[in-house]
């Protein structure tokens, strides 16, 4: 009886996570992000390797404003928004009904709706971030653009030759201390 329980179980859960992964492909493929991604780790180690030289000559190279990430269009944080308060509130739906499910193993466990109701707090966590990163957008306050250049809410900004450029001028006379 457990047998015939747990492969068909298994097998159900192989499914899902399948059409997870290629999901999740779907998604890498749309957002062309991974080149972009390593370009900009390899300016980011250029400037680092070239800002140690600096540093141990006795100068001090300034940080360039293409380091950091930079605010994504408007519309993708409204869309982030959507999708994620979707995901939240589907998230609590099923822990209820997981709870109320008189035939489920879950069935008048708290744990069933906690579990739903935590993810559901993250979910919607996220997309109120991106809401309101949608409608401040431009007059976004500066206290919240550190987590926008260090987090998936920021796109990679890739610069320019004219921005090569400006960065060989950025060196001053300082001391490194």
């Amino acid at each position: 009886m457990t047998l015939a329980v747990f492969f068909p179980s298994l097998m159900g859960v192989g499914i899902i996570i399948s059409g997870a992964l290629l999901i999740s492909d779907w998604i890498r493929r749309l957002l062309p992000n991974r080149a972009l991604k390593r370009q900009h780790n390899v300016i980011v180690g250029t400037y680092g390797a070239v800002a140690d030289a600096v540093g141990a000559a006795g100068y001090h190279l300034k940080e360039p404003w293409f380091l950091r990430r930079g605010l994504r269009r408007r519309r993708t944080y409204f869309a982030v928004a959507t999708v994620f308060t979707a995901g939240a509130f589907g998230a609590m739906e099923a822990g209820e009904a997981f709870h109320d499910d008189p035939l489920g193993v879950f069935f008048l466990s708290p744990w069933a709706v906690g579990i739903g109701y935590g993810t559901g707090a993250a979910l919607l966590t996220v997309a109120a971030f991106a809401l309101f990163l949608g409608l401040a957008y431009r007059s976004t306050p500066k206290s919240m653009m550190p987590l926008v250049s260090g987090t998936p809410f920021g796109e990679f900004i890739l610069p320019s030759e004219a921005d090569y450029n400006a960065a060989l001028n950025t060196i001053e006379v300082g001391d490194t201390s």
